[in-house]
Protein backbone atom coordinates (compact mmCIF):
# COMPACT_ATOMS: atom_id res chain seq x y z
CA UNK A 1 0.00 0.00 0.00
CA UNK A 2 3.03 2.63 0.63
CA UNK A 3 4.83 2.26 -2.68
CA UNK A 4 1.47 2.39 -4.56
CA UNK A 5 0.42 5.43 -2.33
CA UNK A 6 3.41 7.03 -3.06
CA UNK A 7 3.79 6.93 -6.68
CA UNK A 8 -0.03 8.54 -6.55
CA UNK A 9 0.78 10.89 -4.82
CA UNK A 10 3.66 11.80 -6.59
CA UNK A 11 1.54 11.76 -9.68
CA UNK A 12 -0.57 14.74 -7.84
CA UNK A 13 1.44 16.85 -7.25
CA UNK A 14 3.61 16.26 -10.67
CA UNK A 15 -0.54 17.30 -12.39
CA UNK A 16 -0.43 19.91 -9.91
CA UNK A 17 2.71 21.46 -11.38
CA UNK A 18 2.01 20.89 -15.11
CA UNK A 19 -1.09 23.02 -14.66
CA UNK A 20 1.19 25.96 -12.58
CA UNK A 21 3.81 25.72 -14.90
CA UNK A 22 2.14 25.85 -18.14
CA UNK A 23 1.18 29.80 -17.95
CA UNK A 24 4.79 30.63 -17.19
CA UNK A 25 6.27 30.45 -20.48
CA UNK A 26 3.47 31.81 -22.51
CA UNK A 27 2.63 35.09 -21.06
CA UNK A 28 3.36 37.19 -23.78
CA UNK A 29 1.49 34.81 -25.65
CA UNK A 30 -1.34 35.35 -23.47
CA UNK A 31 -1.08 39.26 -23.62
CA UNK A 32 -1.13 39.00 -27.64
CA UNK A 33 -3.55 36.48 -27.86
CA UNK A 34 -6.25 37.80 -25.44
CA UNK A 35 -5.26 41.98 -25.86
CA UNK A 36 -3.84 42.30 -22.46
CA UNK A 37 -0.99 44.99 -22.54
CA UNK A 38 -0.33 45.85 -18.96
CA UNK A 39 2.74 44.06 -17.90
CA UNK A 40 1.21 43.74 -13.93
CA UNK A 41 -1.97 42.42 -15.63
CA UNK A 42 0.02 39.98 -17.39
CA UNK A 43 2.21 39.04 -14.51
CA UNK A 44 -1.25 38.33 -12.19
CA UNK A 45 -2.35 35.49 -14.43
CA UNK A 46 -0.39 32.89 -12.04
CA UNK A 47 -1.22 34.68 -8.46
CA UNK A 48 -5.24 34.38 -9.28
CA UNK A 49 -4.19 31.44 -8.69
CA UNK A 50 -1.86 31.17 -5.74
CA UNK A 51 -4.16 33.94 -3.74
CA UNK A 52 -7.61 31.46 -4.11
CA UNK A 53 -5.49 28.33 -3.21
CA UNK A 54 -4.00 30.46 0.30
CA UNK A 55 -7.90 30.81 1.22
CA UNK A 56 -8.62 27.32 0.62
CA UNK A 57 -5.64 25.15 1.10
CA UNK A 58 -6.33 25.26 5.09
CA UNK A 59 -9.26 24.29 4.80
CA UNK A 60 -8.95 21.99 2.46
CA UNK A 61 -6.07 20.21 4.83
CA UNK A 62 -8.66 20.61 7.46
CA UNK A 63 -11.28 18.56 6.02
CA UNK A 64 -8.80 15.98 5.36
CA UNK A 65 -8.12 15.77 8.87
CA UNK A 66 -12.01 15.29 9.22
CA UNK A 67 -13.03 13.04 6.38
CA UNK A 68 -10.21 11.40 4.78
CA UNK A 69 -7.25 12.52 2.71
CA UNK A 70 -8.95 10.62 -0.32
CA UNK A 71 -12.12 12.27 -0.88
CA UNK A 72 -10.86 15.27 -0.46
CA UNK A 73 -7.97 15.21 -3.79
CA UNK A 74 -10.53 14.03 -5.77
CA UNK A 75 -12.95 16.85 -5.46
CA UNK A 76 -9.80 19.06 -5.60
CA UNK A 77 -8.56 17.05 -8.81
CA UNK A 78 -12.08 17.59 -10.23
CA UNK A 79 -11.82 21.67 -9.76
CA UNK A 80 -8.51 21.05 -11.43
CA UNK A 81 -10.12 20.00 -14.84
CA UNK A 82 -13.08 22.53 -14.80
CA UNK A 83 -10.09 25.32 -14.38
CA UNK A 84 -8.38 23.95 -17.28
CA UNK A 85 -11.44 23.43 -19.43
CA UNK A 86 -12.76 27.18 -18.76
CA UNK A 87 -9.52 28.11 -20.03
CA UNK A 88 -10.20 26.64 -23.05
CA UNK A 89 -13.47 27.87 -23.24
CA UNK A 90 -11.67 31.51 -22.76
CA UNK A 91 -9.67 31.41 -25.79
CA UNK A 92 -13.10 31.23 -28.41
CA UNK A 93 -13.70 35.06 -27.37
CA UNK A 94 -9.97 36.19 -27.19
CA UNK A 95 -9.75 39.48 -28.94
CA UNK A 96 -5.74 40.56 -29.88
CA UNK A 97 -7.36 43.74 -29.76
CA UNK A 98 -8.86 43.51 -26.59
CA UNK A 99 -11.74 45.85 -27.50
CA UNK A 100 -15.23 44.72 -26.83
CA UNK A 101 -17.19 42.66 -24.73
CA UNK A 102 -16.21 39.41 -26.06
CA UNK A 103 -12.45 39.99 -25.52
CA UNK A 104 -12.78 41.51 -21.92
CA UNK A 105 -15.34 38.03 -21.12
CA UNK A 106 -12.16 36.36 -22.43
CA UNK A 107 -9.87 37.81 -20.43
CA UNK A 108 -12.80 37.21 -16.88
CA UNK A 109 -12.38 33.79 -18.53
CA UNK A 110 -9.01 33.44 -18.03
CA UNK A 111 -8.93 34.56 -14.88
CA UNK A 112 -11.80 32.59 -13.53
CA UNK A 113 -10.17 29.84 -14.89
CA UNK A 114 -7.32 29.92 -12.66
CA UNK A 115 -9.51 31.20 -9.77
CA UNK A 116 -11.32 27.82 -9.56
CA UNK A 117 -8.27 25.82 -10.23
CA UNK A 118 -6.69 27.99 -7.05
CA UNK A 119 -10.07 27.75 -5.02
CA UNK A 120 -10.21 23.44 -4.98
CA UNK A 121 -6.09 23.46 -4.98
CA UNK A 122 -5.34 21.63 -1.74
CA UNK A 123 -3.35 18.50 -4.14
CA UNK A 124 0.20 19.61 -2.49
CA UNK A 125 -0.29 19.93 1.11
CA UNK A 126 -2.84 17.24 1.34
CA UNK A 127 -0.12 14.87 -0.73
CA UNK A 128 2.19 16.23 1.87
CA UNK A 129 -0.64 14.97 4.61
CA UNK A 130 -0.28 11.73 3.11
CA UNK A 131 3.40 11.74 3.31
CA UNK A 132 3.30 12.28 6.75
CA UNK A 133 0.67 9.66 7.32
CA UNK A 134 2.92 6.41 6.08
CA UNK A 135 6.23 7.39 6.74
CA UNK A 136 8.23 7.11 10.03
CA UNK A 137 9.86 10.51 11.71
CA UNK A 138 13.03 9.56 10.33
CA UNK A 139 12.09 8.80 7.25
CA UNK A 140 9.75 12.09 6.76
CA UNK A 141 12.21 13.63 5.02
CA UNK A 142 12.88 11.31 2.42
CA UNK A 143 9.12 11.35 2.06
CA UNK A 144 8.64 14.59 1.07
CA UNK A 145 11.77 15.05 -1.53
CA UNK A 146 9.87 12.44 -3.45
CA UNK A 147 7.08 14.91 -3.51
CA UNK A 148 9.80 17.47 -4.30
CA UNK A 149 10.89 15.30 -7.12
CA UNK A 150 7.65 15.33 -8.36
CA UNK A 151 7.11 19.32 -7.85
CA UNK A 152 10.81 19.29 -10.16
CA UNK A 153 9.61 17.29 -12.92
CA UNK A 154 5.98 19.30 -12.81
CA UNK A 155 7.92 22.38 -13.03
CA UNK A 156 10.20 20.64 -15.84
CA UNK A 157 7.13 19.15 -17.50
CA UNK A 158 4.80 22.51 -17.09
CA UNK A 159 6.64 24.63 -19.09
CA UNK A 160 7.60 22.07 -21.32
CA UNK A 161 4.32 21.03 -21.96
CA UNK A 162 2.89 24.81 -22.46
CA UNK A 163 5.79 25.75 -24.97
CA UNK A 164 6.00 22.78 -27.37
CA UNK A 165 2.10 22.76 -27.15
CA UNK A 166 1.17 26.28 -27.88
CA UNK A 167 3.92 26.74 -30.56
CA UNK A 168 2.89 23.42 -32.54
CA UNK A 169 -0.24 22.96 -31.86
CA UNK A 170 -2.03 26.94 -30.68
CA UNK A 171 -1.69 28.25 -27.20
CA UNK A 172 -5.44 26.98 -26.96
CA UNK A 173 -4.36 23.05 -27.25
CA UNK A 174 -2.44 23.82 -23.33
CA UNK A 175 -5.44 23.49 -21.76
CA UNK A 176 -7.06 21.00 -22.86
CA UNK A 177 -3.48 19.18 -22.38
CA UNK A 178 -2.88 19.79 -19.00
CA UNK A 179 -6.69 18.93 -18.29
CA UNK A 180 -6.27 15.27 -19.99
CA UNK A 181 -3.42 15.18 -17.21
CA UNK A 182 -5.43 15.94 -14.43
CA UNK A 183 -8.38 13.69 -15.30
CA UNK A 184 -5.84 11.14 -15.33
CA UNK A 185 -4.46 12.04 -11.90
CA UNK A 186 -8.26 11.78 -10.55
CA UNK A 187 -8.87 8.17 -11.91
CA UNK A 188 -6.15 7.17 -10.45
CA UNK A 189 -6.86 8.46 -7.33
CA UNK A 190 -10.41 6.76 -7.12
CA UNK A 191 -8.93 3.54 -8.12
CA UNK A 192 -5.73 2.83 -6.70
CA UNK A 193 -5.28 5.30 -3.99
CA UNK A 194 -6.18 3.64 -0.34
CA UNK A 195 -7.13 6.17 2.71
CA UNK A 196 -3.55 6.99 4.41
CA UNK A 197 -5.25 8.70 7.09
CA UNK A 198 -4.65 6.33 10.49
CA UNK A 199 -7.96 4.91 11.93
CA UNK A 200 -7.15 5.85 15.29
CA UNK A 201 -6.34 9.81 14.56
CA UNK A 202 -10.28 9.89 12.87
CA UNK A 203 -12.07 12.58 15.57
CA UNK A 204 -15.19 11.86 16.67
CA UNK A 205 -18.90 13.10 14.86
CA UNK A 206 -18.71 15.99 17.48
CA UNK A 207 -14.96 17.16 16.01
CA UNK A 208 -16.18 16.28 12.65
CA UNK A 209 -18.83 18.37 12.95
CA UNK A 210 -16.57 21.48 13.49
CA UNK A 211 -15.58 21.56 10.03
CA UNK A 212 -18.75 22.92 8.81
CA UNK A 213 -17.31 26.16 11.63
CA UNK A 214 -14.04 26.40 10.15
CA UNK A 215 -13.02 29.81 9.05
CA UNK A 216 -9.48 31.13 7.89
CA UNK A 217 -9.21 32.76 11.67
CA UNK A 218 -7.90 29.13 12.53
CA UNK A 219 -4.32 29.66 10.87
CA UNK A 220 -3.80 31.90 13.49
CA UNK A 221 -3.16 29.22 16.57
CA UNK A 222 -0.75 27.68 13.40
CA UNK A 223 0.70 30.94 12.80
CA UNK A 224 1.75 31.79 16.66
CA UNK A 225 2.76 28.67 17.86
CA UNK A 226 6.54 28.93 18.93
CA UNK A 227 7.99 27.18 16.65
CA UNK A 228 5.63 26.07 13.71
CA UNK A 229 4.78 29.25 13.55
CA UNK A 230 7.89 30.55 12.97
CA UNK A 231 8.81 27.74 10.19
CA UNK A 232 5.54 28.52 8.14
CA UNK A 233 6.53 32.28 8.29
CA UNK A 234 9.48 31.14 7.02
CA UNK A 235 8.42 29.05 4.21
CA UNK A 236 5.83 32.13 3.25
CA UNK A 237 9.01 34.87 3.17
CA UNK A 238 11.19 32.70 0.94
CA UNK A 239 8.39 31.43 -1.39
CA UNK A 240 7.45 35.21 -1.70
CA UNK A 241 10.97 35.59 -3.33
CA UNK A 242 10.87 32.62 -5.28
CA UNK A 243 7.29 33.17 -6.85
CA UNK A 244 8.57 36.97 -7.99
CA UNK A 245 10.52 35.26 -10.31
CA UNK A 246 8.65 32.76 -11.72
CA UNK A 247 6.46 35.39 -12.78
CA UNK A 248 8.96 38.03 -14.19
CA UNK A 249 11.07 35.35 -15.46
CA UNK A 250 10.08 34.89 -19.04
CA UNK A 251 9.78 38.73 -19.43
CA UNK A 252 13.16 39.43 -18.20
CA UNK A 253 14.40 36.95 -20.86
CA UNK A 254 12.24 38.36 -23.56
CA UNK A 255 13.47 42.13 -22.41
CA UNK A 256 17.11 41.13 -22.09
CA UNK A 257 17.59 39.15 -24.92
CA UNK A 258 15.00 40.95 -27.39
CA UNK A 259 13.58 37.82 -28.30
CA UNK A 260 10.12 37.44 -29.82
CA UNK A 261 6.82 35.97 -28.14
CA UNK A 262 7.40 32.51 -29.56
CA UNK A 263 11.09 32.52 -29.07
CA UNK A 264 10.72 33.39 -25.28
CA UNK A 265 8.32 31.13 -25.04
CA UNK A 266 10.46 28.27 -25.58
CA UNK A 267 14.15 29.53 -23.94
CA UNK A 268 12.02 30.55 -20.65
CA UNK A 269 10.43 26.81 -21.08
CA UNK A 270 13.99 25.46 -21.19
CA UNK A 271 15.17 27.36 -18.39
CA UNK A 272 12.45 26.25 -16.22
CA UNK A 273 13.64 22.87 -17.48
CA UNK A 274 17.30 23.41 -15.79
CA UNK A 275 15.51 24.28 -12.56
CA UNK A 276 13.35 21.53 -12.63
CA UNK A 277 15.85 18.80 -13.50
CA UNK A 278 17.83 19.88 -11.31
CA UNK A 279 15.38 19.93 -8.51
CA UNK A 280 14.56 16.48 -9.19
CA UNK A 281 18.12 15.25 -8.94
CA UNK A 282 18.30 16.84 -5.79
CA UNK A 283 15.06 15.86 -4.04
CA UNK A 284 14.80 12.94 -5.91
CA UNK A 285 18.00 11.32 -4.77
CA UNK A 286 20.47 13.35 -2.86
CA UNK A 287 18.00 15.00 -0.01
CA UNK A 288 18.04 11.65 1.97
CA UNK A 289 21.84 11.48 2.10
CA UNK A 290 22.23 15.03 2.50
CA UNK A 291 19.70 15.12 5.58
CA UNK A 292 21.32 12.25 7.05
CA UNK A 293 24.58 14.11 6.74
CA UNK A 294 23.77 17.80 7.71
CA UNK A 295 20.42 17.34 9.13
CA UNK A 296 17.12 19.62 8.32
CA UNK A 297 17.78 22.33 10.26
CA UNK A 298 21.71 23.34 8.17
CA UNK A 299 19.65 22.68 5.18
CA UNK A 300 16.72 25.09 5.53
CA UNK A 301 19.94 27.61 6.76
CA UNK A 302 21.78 26.70 3.19
CA UNK A 303 19.04 27.03 0.74
CA UNK A 304 17.73 30.07 1.13
CA UNK A 305 21.45 31.87 0.57
CA UNK A 306 21.69 29.69 -2.28
CA UNK A 307 18.96 31.06 -3.50
CA UNK A 308 19.76 34.13 -2.74
CA UNK A 309 22.74 34.18 -4.74
CA UNK A 310 21.38 32.36 -8.17
CA UNK A 311 18.73 35.63 -7.72
CA UNK A 312 21.79 38.00 -8.16
CA UNK A 313 23.16 36.49 -11.23
CA UNK A 314 19.88 36.65 -12.95
CA UNK A 315 19.56 40.37 -12.33
CA UNK A 316 23.39 40.68 -13.39
CA UNK A 317 22.15 38.42 -16.60
CA UNK A 318 22.88 40.76 -20.28
CA UNK A 319 23.86 44.12 -17.74
CA UNK A 320 27.46 43.35 -16.44
CA UNK A 321 27.97 39.65 -16.84
CA UNK A 322 26.69 37.72 -20.85
CA UNK A 323 23.23 36.85 -20.70
CA UNK A 324 23.25 32.97 -20.87
CA UNK A 325 25.93 32.10 -18.53
CA UNK A 326 23.87 34.27 -16.01
CA UNK A 327 20.17 32.73 -16.89
CA UNK A 328 21.85 29.54 -16.50
CA UNK A 329 23.90 29.93 -13.63
CA UNK A 330 21.36 31.87 -11.53
CA UNK A 331 18.63 28.72 -12.88
CA UNK A 332 21.12 26.69 -11.49
CA UNK A 333 22.01 28.02 -7.68
CA UNK A 334 17.94 28.60 -7.51
CA UNK A 335 16.82 25.15 -8.68
CA UNK A 336 19.73 24.08 -5.69
CA UNK A 337 18.90 26.41 -2.92
CA UNK A 338 15.23 25.53 -3.20
CA UNK A 339 15.82 21.77 -3.22
CA UNK A 340 17.49 22.25 -0.16
CA UNK A 341 14.96 23.98 1.38
CA UNK A 342 11.28 23.03 0.37
CA UNK A 343 11.35 19.24 1.39
CA UNK A 344 14.16 20.15 4.43
CA UNK A 345 11.44 22.50 5.67
CA UNK A 346 8.30 21.00 5.18
CA UNK A 347 9.72 18.16 7.08
CA UNK A 348 10.95 20.04 10.19
CA UNK A 349 6.74 21.27 10.25
CA UNK A 350 5.47 18.20 10.36
CA UNK A 351 7.75 16.49 12.95
CA UNK A 352 7.07 19.16 15.06
CA UNK A 353 3.02 19.02 14.48
CA UNK A 354 0.97 16.01 15.79
CA UNK A 355 -0.29 12.87 13.87
CA UNK A 356 -4.37 14.32 14.30
CA UNK A 357 -3.35 17.62 12.93
CA UNK A 358 -0.95 17.03 10.11
CA UNK A 359 -3.21 18.28 7.47
CA UNK A 360 -4.36 21.42 9.07
CA UNK A 361 -1.26 22.51 10.12
CA UNK A 362 0.35 21.48 6.65
CA UNK A 363 -2.29 22.51 4.91
CA UNK A 364 -1.72 26.14 6.60
CA UNK A 365 1.40 26.04 5.50
CA UNK A 366 0.75 25.18 1.80
CA UNK A 367 -1.85 28.19 2.63
CA UNK A 368 0.66 30.39 3.15
CA UNK A 369 3.21 29.14 0.48
CA UNK A 370 -0.06 30.41 -2.12
CA UNK A 371 -0.29 33.69 -0.49
CA UNK A 372 3.47 33.50 -0.95
CA UNK A 373 3.14 32.82 -4.53
CA UNK A 374 0.03 35.28 -5.03
CA UNK A 375 1.10 38.54 -3.58
CA UNK A 376 4.82 37.98 -3.91
CA UNK A 377 4.36 38.72 -7.89
CA UNK A 378 2.51 41.94 -7.03
CA UNK A 379 5.92 43.38 -5.33
CA UNK A 380 7.68 41.88 -8.20
CA UNK A 381 5.86 43.51 -10.88
CA UNK A 382 5.54 46.73 -9.42
CA UNK A 383 9.32 46.93 -8.78
CA UNK A 384 9.76 45.41 -12.77
CA UNK A 385 7.71 47.96 -14.56
CA UNK A 386 8.35 50.80 -12.09
CA UNK A 387 11.99 50.96 -11.80
CA UNK A 388 14.09 47.98 -13.69
CA UNK A 389 13.76 44.65 -14.66
CA UNK A 390 16.68 43.34 -12.05
CA UNK A 391 15.00 45.18 -9.09
CA UNK A 392 12.16 42.25 -8.08
CA UNK A 393 15.62 39.97 -8.17
CA UNK A 394 17.76 42.17 -5.80
CA UNK A 395 14.88 42.86 -3.41
CA UNK A 396 13.90 38.88 -3.20
CA UNK A 397 17.90 37.90 -2.75
CA UNK A 398 17.60 40.18 -0.08
CA UNK A 399 14.54 39.28 1.77
CA UNK A 400 15.98 35.37 0.97
CA UNK A 401 19.66 36.25 2.68
CA UNK A 402 17.23 37.39 6.14
CA UNK A 403 15.60 34.01 6.05
CA UNK A 404 19.12 31.96 5.50
CA UNK A 405 20.63 34.39 8.51
CA UNK A 406 17.02 33.84 10.88
CA UNK A 407 17.19 30.16 10.21
CA UNK A 408 21.01 29.85 10.95
CA UNK A 409 20.25 32.00 14.28
CA UNK A 410 17.32 29.34 15.59
CA UNK A 411 19.45 26.13 14.25
CA UNK A 412 18.15 24.86 18.11
CA UNK A 413 14.89 25.62 17.73
CA UNK A 414 14.13 24.30 14.32
CA UNK A 415 16.37 20.41 14.93
CA UNK A 416 13.42 17.82 15.25
CA UNK A 417 11.95 16.63 18.78
CA UNK A 418 13.17 13.14 19.46
CA UNK A 419 9.76 11.57 19.41
CA UNK A 420 7.03 13.01 17.51
CA UNK A 421 4.18 14.61 19.37
CA UNK A 422 1.39 12.27 20.44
Amino acid sequence: MRRASLFTIFLIVFIDLVGFGIVLPNQQLYGEKFGIANTFALVMIGPAYSLFQFLFAPLLGRWSDRVGRRPVLIVSQAGTVVGFLLMYASHFFADPSGAGAGAMFAIVLLYLSRIIDGISGGNISIANACVADITTPQDRAKGMGIIGAAFGIGFVAGPLIGAGTSVTLGLQAVPMVAAAFSLTAMILTIFTLPETRPPETAPNAALKSDVRRFSFAAMIPTLTRPIIGGMVLMFFANGFSFAGMEQTFSLIIQFRLHLSEKETSWRSGLLFGVIGVIIVIVQGGLIRPLTKTFGEAKLVAAGPIIIAAGLILVGLAGLYIPAWPGFIGGSALMAVGSSLFNPSLASLISRHAGKDEQGEILGVNQGMASLARGVGPILAGVLYASFAPEAPYYASAGICLVVGLVALARQKQLRPPEVAPP
